[in-house]
């Protein structure tokens, strides 16, 4: 598999995934100093790992697939065969689409993978469907993908 682009989440949405973790570790607090709430401070903790270290928009691909990632969170397989459609466009994660992350919209038609930036990947299945993952080069995503299309 190839990496084409990987985008990192700003600190400041990496911060605000860290609130769910944190609390789990001030419940954890309650119950110390019983075994409950060592486990529960352990699992808060290596959360607030994870997600200060690990969100990102990731867009991959093979010989027979790209694929778009929001770690640790969700992905999506595209086959080449569905591609109908490859294009840079300008997209606003917060006017259009309500913030970034994984976010749907139906007055936009489609799912966003939003890390930080204005620049996106738009793909268009055979059915219609629309995916956009934010890139800092999508020219160069989009120049790595469609040759090995044809």
């Amino acid at each position: 598999m190839k990496i084409l682009s990987w985008q990192r989440f700003n600190i400041g949405l990496r911060l605000i995934l860290c609130g769910g973790p944190l609390l789990v570790c001030v419940f954890s607090l309650a119950e110390f100093p019983q075994a409950g709430g060592w486990w529960m401070l352990g699992i808060g903790a290596g959360l607030i790992a994870l997600m200060l270290a690990a969100p990102a928009v990731v867009i991959t691909t093979n010989s027979t697939a790209v694929w778009l990632i929001a770690v640790p969170f969700w992905a999506v397989r595209i086959g080449r065969d569905d591609i109908a459609s490859i294009t840079s466009v300008d997209v606003r994660p917060l006017e259009d689409f309500g913030g970034w992350g994984v976010k749907g919209s139906s007055r936009k038609k489609g799912l966003l993978l939003a890390a930080n930036g204005q620049q996106a990947v738009q793909i268009t299945r055979d059915n219609g469907q629309v995916f956009l993952a934010t890139s800092d080069d999508p020219e160069q995503v989009i120049a790595a993908i469609v040759p090995e299309r044809a």
